[in-house]
Formats: structure tokens, sequence, C-alpha cells
């Protein structure tokens, strides 16, 4: 039986994947390949952007749209000044994800409305982009006031489903040039177009409505055409790049990131998307089965010390500063001043580099702005830095002299 049972899970019927992936090249019910092959057929054309080289194309585009929809763009700076530049040249962005990310959010909606108007709540929760669970739901897009009925579908049944809406709080600014046009029935606003320029914002906060799953549903394919339908004549820029989180190319590690929602604890499943990925899979999940089956058996019958216990071994003596002292003995016993002085200057650079950032190599000038970067009078680090010259000629100097250095540069210190 448990044969069968195995060959079954290898060799059954294929899973379907209900996670929403928003893939451009993935026909499960909540990926975008419908939506990518109806934009790609358009006359205009449509462009990827895969990489940094490709976002540089919108720099000088004109005419054209720019189109997102997924979780959440993860946008750096630079990529929402490219935006806001982008729209303010009379070209079109259009923007589907759960929220509008900070950087770019509260150049729509304005300080005041994006920040001030918030400054009283303390929860854990968006109150900016609140959530509401509905299986169906009502649609009304403005201002024609087309209503359009939508059923949320998991596993082949009406599922309540988390939602994005829009907190009105953020319109309170009515001399911006923002424009209300669809909301979810009684829960919310979920779609604004913002004037910008000579161009538009449009954000629609419910991505999974421009899947697979509706776009082929006669029944609902007409509400995203409708919400498509702002999408102006030219070319479309479809945005790959900021789809996953990439760090500091100075920084370690590589794409994949945890999502922003992952909280761990009850979350583990529905935010860790690695396990949600294997556990869809009928032969990865049985492999991760019997991986987790073999661990629980060798801490029961395996799990005991087999090994000696390790000694404690005692931490090496730090003798650092007995050698520096050693050295420094020797040095003023022979009498070489003007070696230990060197030492001692080279210890002063290593200090203000430190401490203070300044970068002055051996043999370079001192910075001009070294007194206001160390807060001390000019006349007290002009002092120093005589004494500083003096050592730094290389000439012999006596025990009068090198008293009189250590005395000027010890302000230094701070």
């Amino acid at each position: 039986m448990l044969l069968g049972l195995a060959l079954l899970t290898l060799f059954g019927c294929p899973s379907v994947d209900w996670s929403e992936s928003y893939r451009y090249d993935q026909q499960s019910p909540f990926d975008l390949y419908t939506l990518y092959e109806l934009l790609a057929a358009r006359p205009e054309g449509m462009t990827v952007l895969r990489d940094s080289l490709d976002l540089e194309r919108l720099d000088t585009a004109t005419a054209s749209n720019y189109v997102f929809i997924g979780h959440w763009p993860f946008y750096r700076e630079r990529a929402v000044t490219g935006l806001l530049d982008y729209v303010e040249r009379g070209n079109t962005v259009f923007l589907a994800a759960t929220e509008i990310p900070e950087d770019l959010a509260y150049h729509l909606f304005g300080d005041a409305c994006y920040y001030e108007e918030f400054e009283d709540y303390a929860g854990y929760g968006n109150e900016r982009f609140p959530l509401v669970m509905v299986d169906s739901v009502t649609t009304y897009r403005y201002p024609a006031g087309d209503s359009f009925h939508l059923v949320n579908i998991r596993f082949w049944k009406p599922t309540p489903t988390a939602l994005h809406v829009v907190s009105d709080r953020l319109l309170c600014n009515e001399t911006l040039d923002n424009q209300v046009l669809g909301v979810l029935h009684t829960s919310g606003i979920n779609f604004v177009r913002f004037g910008w320029g000579r161009g538009n914002f449009y954000f629609h906060s419910n991505p999974v409505f421009f899947t697979n799953w509706f776009l082929v549903d006669s029944t609902a394919y007409r509400y995203p055409e409708a919400m498509l339908s702002v999408i102006a004549e030219g070319p479309i820029y479809w945005d790959e790049y900021h789809r996953r989180y990439r760090r500091d190319p100075n920084s370690v590690g590589g794409q994949g990131a945890t999502p922003r929602n992952y909280t761990g604890g009850r979350n583990l499943l529905n935010g860790n998307r690695t396990l949600l990925y294997v556990l869809e899979r009928r032969e990865l999940a049985f492999a991760w089965y019997t991986l987790l089956a073999g661990a629980i058996l060798f801490v029961v019958f395996r799990g005991k010390r087999r090994q000696r216990i390790i000694p404690i071994i005692p931490p090496r003596e730090n003798g650092s500063r007995r050698f520096i002292d050693t050295i420094g003995r020797l040095l003023y016993q022979k009498g070489n001043h003007a070696a230990l002085a060197r030492r001692e200057l080279a210890f002063l650079r290593l200090h203000l580099n430190h401490r203070f950032g300044v970068k002055w190599a051996e043999g370079d000038p001192p910075p001009a702005d070294l007194a206001s970067r160390c807060g001390l009078p000019p006349e007290v680090v002009e002092r120093a830095l005589l004494q500083i010259r003096v050592v730094s000629s290389g000439k012999a100097l006596h025990d009068g002299d090198l008293l009189r250095f250590y005395r000027a540069i010890e302000p230094l210190y701070g």
C-alpha cells in the first residue's frame, strides 16, 4: 500500500499552482501569461525590462506606456525619479500592486495626506492600503459607472480572499490632480488616476484581477479589459526587473528575498514562497516529507551524543598593548625620538580616519577643513600641524622636541 501511494504521489496527475505568482511565462490560474500575450500582440509592440540597461530606455521614451503587475514593485530612489520624469514627459504608467511603495506614494498623494493623516495610527497593519476579505464582489468603473461581478476562486471554488483597497484619507488634498476611477462596492477604492505633468499614473490595488483566471473567463474578462483601457496608444514597456527584491551591488546575496509580508509563525506556509512551491508539487512534497521523517527517526534512534566532551580552550591573551609599550620603551631608550614620533603620527592618522573620517595619507598635505571636522580652534590645529611638519621633515629630535610634539597633537585625540 505504501509503495502504491508513493508511485501515485510521484507519477499522478500534475497539481495546479494556485499561488499568486504573477509570472508572465506560466499558465497557472494566477500568472500573467494571457495578459502578456495580448499586450505583446499590439501593433506598437512591447519591450520587457529585465535589467538596469533596459530601464535606461525609459529616460528618452515618449508616447509610450509602462506596465507593472505583481505583488510589490521594489523601486529604489533612482527608479522612482525615473518614473516621475517618464510620466511628466507625457507617458502613461499602469501599476497594479497591493500598494504603492512609500518613495513613490508620498509624491502622488502629497506629504500631508500620506504622513500627517496617519500620525495618530500606531498599529501594525497598513491603514493606507487596508485589507478586505471577500469571495465575491461587485466592482464599479468610473466615470461611466459600469459594474462588474467578480468571484474569487481558490481550488475551483469561491473562497474569501484578501484584497487591498486605497484609504480615502490618502486623497485628502483636493488641489492635486487625483481621480477615483474604481471601487470594490462598499469595501473601498481600488483604482486611482494621478495626473503628473503631461502624463498619468494609474494605480490598481488588486493585481489578481489581471491574471489568467479572470482574463480567460467569459464572464469576468470585461473588467480587466475596462481597467486596461486607460493604456494609451504606443509601445509598452513591461517591467520584470522590479518584480523581485535586488540587494545593493556592494552587498552579498542573491535576488530571492522573503516577501515583505512574511512574519513567520502561523504565516510559515503562506509567507514562505520556497516552502509553498515545494508543497504544491507532488515530487518535491514527497521528498520533503521523506526528509522530515528521516530526520525524526535519526533524532529518536541516533541522536545521542557519540563523541567525547570537547575540552574548554582558554582564549589567547591579547599582548598587543604590552608589545607596543615594549617597542616604545626600546625606541625611547635608544634615543630614536624621530622614529617614535613618526609611529605616533601614524597612529594619529588612523585615529582621525576612524573617528572623524579624515583621509590623510602619509606624504599628503593635511585636509584644509581639519579644524572644523575635529571641532577644535584653528590655532590649536595649526600648532599641531607645525609640530607634525617638524617630525615629517626627517630631522633628528631631542627630548624637548618629542615632548612638544606630544603636547601639540594631544588635543587632536579629543
